[in-house]
């Protein structure tokens, strides 16, 4: 009997140590549960209207202004090569020579043929009573018989010839510009290379790009447009279109080209670069892109209002690199977030800590 009551004691302990423990635990959950929510630090900005950048990207390919191919005109032993690549020269500057003594040889011979045909045209004209002094006196008939009789028409061609050939021996620059592709070398037989050099005019460039048939309506001559080499990192070009090619390739694709201009060289042919094409629309509500996001497949914007993030659905109808329209969804005035926004939802407690 002693024993059961000593039992019955030691139960009623147990259920009253048990019971406080779980009346703690409920009061800790009901703590935690009615703990103040975390408030999110946001930056937002006024909605308003102004001109939105319409814009278009494409890459493209820069190319010399002008190029000149400097080929050998004759083939003979190259005697000199006086440039280097790289190297600015002036239209009619000397680049090389060839050994001259073949052409000289044969401008001798062709000399010496003319004088002798020169003779033998006189000697006709006297025959029929005219001076070689006078030939406007000579019937156009007889002067052309003397010519061919005496040979003086092959002689004369003979002799042009032989002088153009010999000037083709010194090697000139056609085109003021830089030297590129200098495939000559020295003591080597000019028939050992396909041409001499390049002469690039690179003080302006062209730069050649394609767009959409379906965006061709965004693009106009004289439009300015903004150049950036992809070696050049950090750096912008100007340039104007030019010309629109008026057809429209197999890939539904339609060429322009651009004018770079080339200050202290910087741009090289063959450099690839990509073109933006900026077009304003004006009286548009324009919002930064970090305030549009993708929620259940749509797009959305978080607005502030009293403390809270508000959602609102939007439509957007164009966008650039930097900024988007909306045209449903939004009013001016209104202070849309944009940063801190990923995670927010529906009426977050949140507070402007960067108004811009």
């Amino acid at each position: 009997m002693k024993n059961l009551s000593l039992t019955i004691l030691l139960i009623t302990l147990y259920a009253c140590s048990t019971s406080q423990a779980d009346n703690a635990g409920s009061e800790e959950i009901a703590r935690i549960s009615h703990a103040e929510a975390d408030i999110t630090k946001v930056g937002t900005v006024t909605v308003n209207y102004g001109s939105f950048d319409l814009e278009l990207i494409s890459n493209g390919r820069l190319e010399a202004r002008r190029r000149a191919l400097v080929p050998f005109r004759v083939q003979e032993q190259i005697v000199n090569v006086v440039v280097l690549e790289g190297q600015s020269v002036t239209a009619g500057q000397i680049l090389g020579r060839l050994e001259p003594f073949t052409y000289q040889k044969r401008l001798d011979d062709a000399t010496n043929s003319y004088e002798q045909a020169l003779i033998d045209l006189e000697d006709r004209l006297l025959g029929f009573g005219y001076s070689l002094s006078d030939t406007a006196s000579v019937p156009d008939n007889i002067l052309k018989m003397a010519r061919i009789r005496s040979g003086y028409n092959n002689a004369q061609s003979a002799l042009t010839e032989a002088r153009r050939n010999l000037s083709h021996t010194t090697i000139t620059a056609p085109i003021s510009g830089v030297i590129s592709n200098l495939e000559a070398h020295e003591q080597n037989p000019s028939s050992a290379f396909p041409h001499f050099c390049e002469v690039l005019d690179i003080n302006t460039m062209h730069l050649v790009f394609h767009l959409l048939e379906t965006e061709i309506g965004q693009v106009k001559t004289e439009q300015q447009v903004e150049i950036f080499p992809f070696a050049l990192t950090g750096e912008t070009f100007k340039g104007t279109v030019t010309s629109i090619n008026p057809a429209v390739d197999d890939k539904g694709m339609v060429r322009i080209t651009v004018m770079v201009p080339n200050p202290g060289r910087r741009l090289m042919d063959g450099m690839n670069a990509r073109v933006l094409l900026k077009n304003k629309i004006s009286n548009t509500l324009i919002v930064p892109k970090e305030a549009v996001l993708y929620r259940q497949n749509r797009q959305v914007a978080f607005i502030y209002e009293e403390g809270k993030a508000i959602w609102k659905y939007v439509e957007t109808s164009h966008e650039n690199s930097t900024h988007v329209a909306i045209i449903d969804g939004l009013e001016e005035g209104m202070e849309v977030i944009v940063e801190n926004n990923l995670n927010l939802a529906h009426e977050s407690l949140v507070s402007v800590v960067n108004q811009q």
